[in-house]
């Protein structure tokens, strides 16, 4: 028997232990020995592409995790570090080889949230030959029979069905083309045949106009032939009868059908399960969900009573699947991860965490925190009860027995008489009349040398959205669906170089996400000055923003020694580059 795979073993596990020390040249060394020593090393191929990937090689990483997938295709950690990967890369040219993995990566376990690898996804599919020219505006079809060829053509491109299906696609090009499709289908309705392939089409463009919550623009014209059949259904299941599955298809893609008395009683979606039920089965689901959940005490305060009706019509945010870590970990183990700069260490010795998730939404923190502590015990609150009833059904999807939902206001959590080793509230207490307020809450609530994970809005961030808002309220343009919609189109064509960086967003492409970027009924915006005299006040010790590849940036400015936890530094650096918060600053502190 050969000893090269006892060796290649070797310097697979050195490369782990070099890693560990940071030695990361010498780590690649090793990984690359065990590879040419054992060729079919599927687990020194994953070792390295993830090396790779914190070494900011990206494409590289991806080659590596891609042939270690390709050794093993039920290497989780592997699928795990490629969502990662896949999601900062831009793709300069067409690789269908990629494609079945992509599936993978969307509908296999729940290793990447899909809305992080939409953008570099609809990236590689703009390369593919089949869709380059289709893309192009004068190329849109014009009649039913060129809507039927593309129709077709875009049946062989299975990744694009499956990313449409599960998250909305980032990118105006594809949407421009949708939202003619769309309309061209529905004006010669009558005229198609229910081929195979156009009814997946139609069945994908349904799913996923209720993904993106019918953001897409739509007609006077279409407005008036979805009104019309609305009632030629309704009047056919009255008659005991089955509408034909492409009408009940393309009104999915205009309306919820959920909100239709008569929808349970479509048997003729049977056939096409996921349609039935992610669009009528699961709000359905979620309607009994809210009679069960816990109400703390009833919203009083004039402001939390605002925020709370506007996730109670657009819960956000609506999502499919999301990523969630492969095995749990210590808080220790957390804390090393992260670099966290502690003030007191006994945090660290506990090892059954009770953690408190402070404006959970539709549950995808509250879920991965359930998910990523070892032996935790989370409690998740929020104002809205639809938001709640979508959380809660998510998580017993997946099975999650950790966590437990209620309806509360931050403002009343102190009824709980509960204290926590571990409070998480992201981009929640910029939401309230008087963040501090809230903070102090929070704070009262969080054990002494307890941990707690704040996502704040910058100021200097949020300019454009500053002036969009101005614009907003300049304007009066109100929050309905249609107004929304309209507006948006606006953003979309103008040329305005504010405009043009909010399309830039993921946001900009769901109804919910864009209601709560730009429409939002409350909204305070903070400097990092502002967070370190709050954190000085609630006696606070700042531990370390969150995002790596910000550090590293800050590094680069500032020199490799620079001390990531002054906040004077993070200033001065914020200054130079104000738009290193675009989303929200993100931070753990902690209790002193």
């Amino acid at each position: 028997m050969s000893l090269k795979p006892n060796y290649a073993e070797a310097y697979s596990n050195l490369g782990n232990t070099l890693q560990e020390q940071g030695r990361l040249r010498e780590a690649e060394v090793s990984y690359k020995k065990a590879i040419e020593l054992k060729p079919d090393f599927a687990n020194a191929y994953s070792n390295l592409g993830t090396l790779l990937k914190d070494m900011g090689r990206l494409s590289e990483s991806c080659s590596a995790l891609i042939q270690a997938i390709n050794l093993n295709p039920h290497f989780s950690d592997a699928y795990a570090n490629l969502g990662i990967a896949i999601k900062n890369i831009k793709f300069n040219s067409s690789n269908v080889k990629l494609y079945p993995i992509l599936i993978e990566l969307l509908n296999k376990g729940n290793f990447a949230r899909p809305e992080d690898l939409a953008g570099s996804i609809c990236g590689l599919l703009k390369h593919d030959p089949l869709i380059k020219n289709l893309l192009i505006k004068k190329n849109f079809p014009s009649n039913i029979e060129k809507a039927n060829l593309m129709i077709n053509s875009l049946d062989k491109l299975k990744l694009l069905h499956h990313l449409m299906r599960v998250c909305p696609l980032p990118d105006l090009q594809f949407e421009s083309l949708f939202v003619e499709m769309r309309n061209l289908l529905l004006s010669n309705l009558d005229n198609i045949e229910e081929t195979p392939e156009f009814i997946y089409f139609l069945s994908t463009l349904s799913l996923h106009c209720f993904t993106n919550e019918y953001v897409y623009i739509e007609k006077d014209k279409e407005t008036k032939l979805i009104e019309g059949l609305e009632t030629e259904i309704m009047q056919t299941i009255e008659q005991r009868n089955q509408p034909e599955i492409k009408k009940i298809l393309c009104l999915a893609s205009y309306r919820p059908l959920h909100q239709y008395k008569w929808c349970k009683k479509l048997n003729c979606l049977d056939n096409i399960e996921e349609v039935k039920l992610r669009l009528i089965e699961e709000p359905y689901a979620e309607r009994e969900i809210v009679k069960e959940i816990p109400i703390l005490e009833e919203i009083s305060d004039d402001i939390s009573r605002k925020v709370r009706a506007q996730y109670e019509q657009n819960p956000y945010p609506r999502w499919v699947k999301t990523g969630i870590p492969l095995k749990t970990k210590s808080i220790s183990e957390v804390c090393a991860e992260l670099n966290l700069h502690l003030q007191a260490e006994n945090i660290k010795k506990v090892s059954s965490p009770v953690i408190l998730i402070a404006g959970c939404g539709t549950g995808q923190t509250s879920i991965g925190t359930a998910s990523s502590f070892s032996d935790c015990k989370v409690t998740a609150a929020d104002l809205s009860l639809a938001s709640i009833a979508y959380a809660k059904r998510k998580t017993n999807e997946l099975g999650i027995t950790n966590l437990e939902y209620l309806q509360a206001d931050i403002l009343k959590l102190h009824k709980l008489e509960k204290k926590f080793d571990i409070i998480d509230s992201v981009g929640v207490l910029h939401h309230m009349e008087e963040p501090m307020a809230g903070w102090k809450v929070l704070t009262n609530l969080l054990k002494p040398g307890g941990l707690m994970r704040i996502g704040l809005y910058s100021e200097l961030a949020r300019q454009e959205i500053v002036k969009i808002r101005k614009e907003i309220a300049l304007k009066k343009v109100g929050t309905s669906e249609s107004e929304i919609r309209q507006y948006r189109q606006k953003l979309a064509y103008s040329n305005d170089k504010d405009h043009k960086q909010l399309t830039k967003s993921s946001d900009f492409y769901s109804l919910s996400t864009l209601r709560d970027l730009i429409f939002h009924v409350q909204e305070h915006r903070f400097t990092i000055p502002e967070i370190k005299k709050c954190l000085e006040e609630l006696e606070l010790k700042f531990c370390g923003f969150i995002n790596k590849d910000t550090i590293s940036n800050f590094r680069k400015f500032h020199g490799e020694d620079a001390n990531i936890y002054d906040l004077e530094q993070w200033n001065q650096f914020e200054q130079s580059n104000p738009r290193t918060f675009a989303v929200m600053y993100q931070f753990w502190c902690q209790k002193i």
